[in-house]
């Protein structure tokens, strides 16, 4: 095989056979290796290690050394030093064969400014990713606002579903809700169905329980008629016994009654489904005094309100007639000549107040019915009747009953707060006051 040529060197890097032992730069032509290497300190460097172990240095290095080892022909690493400023330097050495003799190379380059141009680049790089992140962020948050916007009319109805001026939620929406649009809106009218059909069961079961009840009342009442001559036979005692059973058929007939009623009246609460009624206070609640009125005609009781709202409260009509009926009944029941009713808006939503000229209840029996939680229509005689079914309505509406003296009346108060929204434009409130003989009638 032929002969492999050996690698060529400037002869600016051959060994000074005179200088052997010495270590002094040499002075290469410019136009060769450039005066970057003769310029002290400049950050580009070389030294060569001659065979007798001699070294030849650029002048750039000045007086110092780059401390590389000789390496044999064909070996090249690559490490790192400090360098004469205590810079960073990279090092490259490599061996070279020049005729017989074996020369190691070193180079070396300063590597602070390629360092410092990283760290520039890194900084640049993290201000771009968080701005561009920041930008995608603000761009995703301007998307999903205006996808979400076609949410609105849904917002909106369901608001109008929760004052009771719609029954049901717009369809305009777009196609990837509008399947839980529809199952919503079926939801609602099975619920409305359900409490209709449930109002519509209450009442066909009263009609049906209250004829053989008063039939079966009527019956026990003609044993109080004259006795006739089978009565007669029958001894004092027996007559005794026989009103004895027949009083106590009488209360238990009575007591299921009561019973009746009560659980009928609570069939009919819608509590807090909304189901697109609303009341209103003007033309629902002057109806309900005349009612009353008429009931109490005996009485000529004085039955008036104040209402500071001007917008239909947002509660079922049904509902809000039960709850007001027990209170004016109950109000009308122990009042001497005046019931007072008030309106107005709370920081809870609605507050009214039920208040009578009657002889009211003690703070002893107030705390009693308040340490004991007992129903008040189960108390002896006295105030509560009907109120049982007070508390039944805004347990629904999560609502609030206080029970205590009227301070404008001196008789007895039941306070109310109802968490529902109420309107109300300024305007002066409405009175309405009956005249205090009444209407006559059944």
């Amino acid at each position: 095989p032929q002969p492999q040529p050996q690698p060529q060197i400037s002869p600016q890097l051959q060994p000074n056979h005179q200088t052997k032992q010495q270590l002094r730069p040499q002075q290469p032509q410019s136009g060769i290796l450039g005066p970057i290497y003769q310029q002290p300190f400049s950050g580009h460097y070389y030294e060569v290690i001659e065979a007798d172990g001699s070294r030849s240095l650029s002048r750039s290095l000045w007086d110092q050394q780059l401390a590389a080892e000789s390496l044999p022909a064909g070996q090249i690493i690559d490490w790192e030093t400090q360098g004469p400023l205590g810079q960073r330097l990279l090092v490259r050495s490599a061996g070279y064969r020049i005729g017989d003799a074996t020369v190691t190379i070193a180079v070396a380059e300063n590597l602070n400014p390629l360092l410092e141009e990283l760290q520039v680049f890194e900084q640049l790089f993290a201000g771009l990713a968080i701005g561009g992140l920041l930008l995608m962020l603000f761009v995703q948050r301007l998307i999903v606002r205006r996808a979400l916007r076609q949410l609105q009319p849904i917002y909106r109805d369901i608001d109008a579903l929760e004052r009771g001026t719609t029954d049901a939620i717009t369809e305009a929406v777009p196609i990837e809700i509008l399947p839980l649009v529809r199952k919503f809106n079926a939801l609602l009218v099975v619920y409305g169905q359900r409490l209709q059909r449930s109002r519509n069961a209450a009442g066909n079961l009263a009609h049906a329980l209250k004829t053989p009840l008063n039939l079966l009342l009527q019956q026990l009442e003609r044993l109080d008629d004259p006795p006739d001559a089978a009565q007669r036979c029958i001894g004092p005692q027996h007559q005794r016994c026989i009103g004895q059973q027949r009083q106590r058929c009488v209360e238990q007939v009575q007591r299921v009654q009561t019973l009746v009623e009560r659980e009928l009246k609570r069939a009919r609460i819608a509590g807090g489904l909304r189901t697109g009624s609303t009341f209103d206070i003007s033309a629902d609640l002057p109806v309900l005094i005349e009612l009353l009125e008429r009931m109490y005609a005996h009485k000529g009781l004085t039955i008036g309100y104040d209402n500071v709202l001007s917008a239909p409260l947002t509660v079922d009509r049904e509902d809000m007639l039960e709850l007001l009926g027990n209170l004016l009944d109950n109000a009308c029941k122990w009042a001497n000549s005046e019931v007072h009713c008030r309106f107005e808006p709370h920081a809870a939503g609605l507050r009214l107040w039920v208040d009578d000229d009657g002889p009211g209840c003690s703070e002893a029996e107030l705390a009693a019915i308040g340490a004991r939680g007992v129903r008040v229509d189960e108390r002896v005689d006295g105030h509560g009747l009907g109120l049982s079914i007070v508390q039944e309505i805004l347990d629904l509406y999560r609502g609030q009953l206080e029970l205590g003296r009227s301070p404008s009346l001196g008789g007895f108060r039941a306070s109310i707060e109802l968490p529902v929204p109420v309107g109300n434009d300024g305007r002066r409130p409405a009175t309405a006051e009956t005249d205090k003989t009444g209407v006559q009638g059944c």
